[in-house]
């Protein structure tokens, strides 16, 4: 679901876009995926259907896939703030990635996106992802969070 090496800080993008870019550049590397631009493509069209955009600088992108192999979430923590709809109208400099691949595309990543989203009205859970510096504190932190209880 999330590791160590899925976890990334300090990433200079510009804007959605490119941070989406990055995202699915190393879903591909990782071989999450077998078709970066395809991974691609399919987070901008969740984005053109209904932003993801969350508060507090924060935004869950996703992309249910055919180009996905395996479930995974990355966090990315951008240096500029970027440009994205927002339920308070905030940049966004967060982000939590889903990618899904279409046969598990049952509950499973609205569960996930569920958690996360919870999770994000929590001020303890933001603040900890928000100044985290290790990696795989973050990455243990992160997944106590999905396995806990709603």
């Amino acid at each position: 679901m999330i590791k160590e090496n899925y976890i990334f800080f300090d990433i200079d993008a510009k804007n959605k876009e490119e941070a989406l870019d990055f995202v699915s550049s190393k879903a591909f590397e990782y071989g999450i995926t077998d078709d970066k631009d395809g991974l691609l493509g399919d987070f901008l069209k969740r984005e053109e259907e209904y932003s993801t955009g969350l508060q507090d600088e924060f935004a869950i992108p996703h992309a249910k896939s055919t180009h996905a192999k395996e479930v995974a979430i990355f966090f990315v923590k951008c240096k500029n703030e970027l440009d994205w709809e927002t339920l308070d109208d905030s940049k966004v400099k967060y982000l939590f990635a889903l990618i899904v691949p279409m046969e598990n595309a049952g509950n499973e990543h609205l569960l996930m996106i569920s958690k996360l989203a919870t999770s994000l009205l929590e001020d303890e859970f933001k603040e900890k992802v928000k100044s985290s510096t290790d990696k795989a504190e973050l990455k243990e932190y992160i997944l106590k969070i999905m396995k806990e209880d709603n």
